[in-house]
């Protein structure tokens, strides 16, 4: 099965490097629920999220040429690429905080609804054990795509206690997650 699925991707990228409209269409309608969520997980707005998917497709469409399959997977790529858009529509909205204050947890539910439950078995047990100031960081840096410097600003943080705090969060993740497989 992995070769046909590997066969038909190969395919499905060189249509799109032809700019057969009908390969982008057959992307749209398997791919745009998933890349919708991950941008509105980003936004948590629904216009700003619609109006990024259509910028995405729109970069996939303009940038097929720069997809290597030796670097990943094509939803991997388009993943990437949604992600990025969103954070640059986040950036570019004068969100306030409040707005950014989704729980980390919405994120580790997302990940465990892949299908690849196996990858992320006890996540949500580490993450409820690391507070909610390692979440909230972790949230507003990684998910979010907050600078060190803004997460500093808008936390009236100084930033040095923000890059140390974000380094101890992500050090005691790594041991909790190390134990399980101890």
């Amino acid at each position: 099965m992995a070769t046909t699925t590997t066969d038909f991707n190969i395919l499905l990228v060189k249509r799109l490097k032809n700019k057969d409209a009908t390969a982008l269409d057959y992307l749209y309608d398997h791919y745009s629920e998933a890349l919708y969520g991950i941008i509105f997980r980003t936004l948590n707005h629904q216009e700003i999220a619609e109006e990024t998917l259509h910028d995405v497709f729109i970069k996939i469409w303009d940038s097929i040429e720069s997809y290597d399959p030796g670097k990943g997977t094509l939803f991997t790529w388009m993943y990437r690429i949604a992600r990025n858009k969103a954070i640059d529509a986040r950036r570019s909205k004068d969100f306030k905080t409040t707005d950014k204050s989704d729980d980390i947890d919405g994120f580790v539910d997302m990940f465990q609804d892949s299908g690849n439950k196996e990858d992320y078995i006890g996540l949500s047990a580490v993450l409820s054990e690391i507070g909610k100031m390692c979440k909230k960081l972790i949230q507003l840096n990684f998910f979010m795509g907050y600078s060190h410097a803004e997460i500093s600003k808008n936390e009236e943080m100084p930033l040095g206690t923000v890059k140390t705090r974000l380094r101890n969060c992500l050090k005691d993740i790594k041991n909790k997650l190390r134990k399980d497989f101890e």
